[in-house]
């Protein structure tokens, strides 16, 4: 189906090299948002949650990859699968909890029920069924693979392996100095947010609006020692500790293994923060739920040393940040869809990593 959205620009690369933005129908167009979630969505490698979630055999999580429900599971004998969380009788979602542990897969609706490596093992009444063969009805796959604590997965068996996608980030990531392996998760916070995926990306790819909109990141992160660094399908960006944020408490000490703020987003939804001090670290997925509303769903992660009272106080701080980005975000989604704001200009001596992100959304939604 034709996309108007993509024809009226013609010279939208071009522009977008120049450094103005996306135009703003491409943050509010409803057929455009299909597509995304067509051409990106269904096609990328997406952060499904950790390693530590599904660390016994039978325990499992749910997630969503666009609009393809995932199921991941670790079978019996400790192998991490992933498959289309859709029953194979009448296209019921097959699992409604968000994680658990069970000795196989049963469908809410009608008792279907599947292996953990995804075989069918029973079906109510399907000896009275001529013809009924379980093994052309096993649960569909989708790609998994693990980076250290984290998994992946895509709904597109052909894709590359995550490998091409993260490039030189694990690398980049060890040598934060932050102790990856040792992380544990301690926090988990949603936040629904009232504008499109990419509004929220966009205001996670840069901090020039930090000393304004953020007085207690600003007074952490020396934001005028702040730099943003572009890779393949990912871009990375870095701030030096202030020397007052030690007084703020030991977790935004100097003394912890991480010297400065490192703050990785990875294509499409996915971003890493690094946050100076001994071992913090907290997770942003970005879930397009429809054109003008996106889920963000934090976790934050830390090494045991770190105290129940410094992990109550980070929750705050991020908190905070979080409830102003929101309304920074949601005061954009306004704008775009008032019918007055067409295209805007990056400064892209600060801007240049929301320049790289809509590089690829434009490449992604006009290739082929």
């Amino acid at each position: 189906m034709p996309i108007p959205v993509l024809d009226r620009y013609p010279d939208l690369a071009a522009s977008l090299e120049r450094g103005q933005t996306l135009p703003a129908p491409w943050y509010t167009d409803t057929d455009l948002f299909t597509l995304e979630k067509e051409r990106i969505f269904a096609h990328s490698w997406q952060y499904a949650g950790l390693c530590q979630q599904v660390d016994a055999p039978g325990s499992f999580i749910t997630t969503r990859a666009g609009d393809v429900p995932v199921l991941v599971a670790r079978d019996e004998v400790g192998e991490l699968r992933g498959f289309v969380n859709v029953c194979r009788h009448r296209g019921s979602e097959l699992i409604l909890d968000e994680a658990g542990c069970r000795k196989s897969l049963q469908c809410h609706y009608h008792a279907w029920t599947y292996n953990l490596d995804g075989t069918l093992r029973a079906a109510p009444g399907s000896r009275d069924e001529p013809g009924f063969d379980p093994a052309d009805l096993s649960l569909l796959p989708v790609q998994l693979a693990v980076w250290g604590p984290f998994i992946f997965v895509n709904p597109d068996l052909d894709a590359p392996p995550l490998n091409a996608v993260l490039g030189k980030l694990p690398a980049l990531v060890a040598a934060t100095g932050l102790r990856l392996g040792a992380l544990r998760r301690r926090v988990v916070k949603q936040y629904d947010i009232a504008a499109n995926w990419k509004v929220v990306v966009d205001n996670y790819l840069e901090c020039y609006h930090c000393p304004v909109a953020h007085p207690s990141f600003s007074a952490l992160i020396d934001v005028a020692d702040y730099t943003v660094r572009e890779y393949g399908w990912f871009s990375v960006q870095t701030g030096s500790l202030k020397e007052s944020a030690g007084r703020k408490g030991p977790q935004y000490g100097s003394g912890g293994e991480v010297d400065e703020g490192f703050y990785a987003y990875l294509w499409p939804n996915f971003t890493i923060n690094i946050y100076p001090g001994p071992g913090n670290m907290s997770l942003n997925r970005f879930q397009p739920l429809a054109v003008g509303r996106t889920r963000a769903t934090f976790e934050y992660c830390f090494v045991d040393e770190v105290s129940d009272e410094n992990v109550a106080e980070f929750d705050r701080f991020i908190d905070q940040v979080q409830r102003e980005d929101t309304v920074l975000c949601e005061s954009v989604q306004r704008g775009l869809s008032s019918g007055r704001f067409e295209q805007g200009k990056l400064m892209l001596s600060r801007e240049n990593g929301l320049r790289h992100f809509q590089r690829l959304v434009y490449e992604t939604l006009t290739a082929g």
